[in-house]
């Protein structure tokens, strides 16, 4: 019970930790001012994202875990680079085609907005892929500080709870990210979204150029 505990608090906090990231900040920004809802739908756009990014990270680990493999850092450098772009692709979106972060197509010059949308629209599946995408490049360093699952080269059934914990930690962590972001936008509507894109758009340049 102590050893489940302990594994699950380990989680927690680098869970945490994670969600801070820069890259996933400057998404969370960009997805969560391009929503244009009421104040809590950069926060719901924060908890979609972290799903699918806490979902991919845990999914990946398990196969490698269950399978014996491991990552290389070539791989992770051309997932970061991949991240990067999604990074560059979601910043040039909301700076010019927002409407296709929020519906998940763009709007012509004139067009009605009066139309409805589904209420799973595709904006819900953009955040979600999104997450998912950027959580590639962090595979490998979550499989680095995963020993406490593999003590004597067998799995131990208590220290699962590090998984349920690293993604607790994302989700509590990108979810405060996303009210900021909603309380910003209220405050400061377009000028937020306009500095969030661009933002967005330079880590994931830096992103990219860094890791060639």
């Amino acid at each position: 019970m102590v050893a489940a505990a302990l594994a699950f608090f380990v989680g927690l906090v680098q869970g945490l930790v994670h969600g801070l990231g820069p890259d996933h900040c400057a998404a969370l920004a960009t997805l969560g001012t391009s929503s244009r809802g009421d104040r809590f739908a950069a926060f719901r756009v924060a908890v979609r994202f972290a799903l699918g990014h806490a979902l991919m990270l845990g999914a990946l680990a398990v196969l490698c875990v269950a399978m014996g493999i491991g990552i290389s850092e070539a791989f992770e450098r051309w997932a970061e680079i991949a991240g990067g772009v999604v990074l560059v692709g979601l910043g040039v979106a909301a700076l010019f085609f927002p409407s296709a972060l929020r519906h998940g197509h763009p709007h012509l010059p004139g067009h009605d907005h009066s139309h409805s949308h589904p209420p799973a629209d595709r904006s819900a599946r953009i955040s979600t892929a999104a997450g998912a995408l950027m959580a590639v490049s962090g595979a490998r360093a979550l499989l680095l500080a995963l020993p406490p699952l593999v003590v004597g080269g067998a799995f131990q059934l208590e220290a699962w709870t590090y998984l349920p914990g690293f993604a607790l930690g994302i989700l509590v962590s990108m979810g405060a990210v996303g009210l900021l972001v909603g309380a910003g936008a209220v405050r400061l509507g377009d000028r937020l979204q306009r500095i969030a894109a661009v933002a967005a758009g330079v880590i994931g340049v830096y992103w990219i150029v860094d890791r060639l």
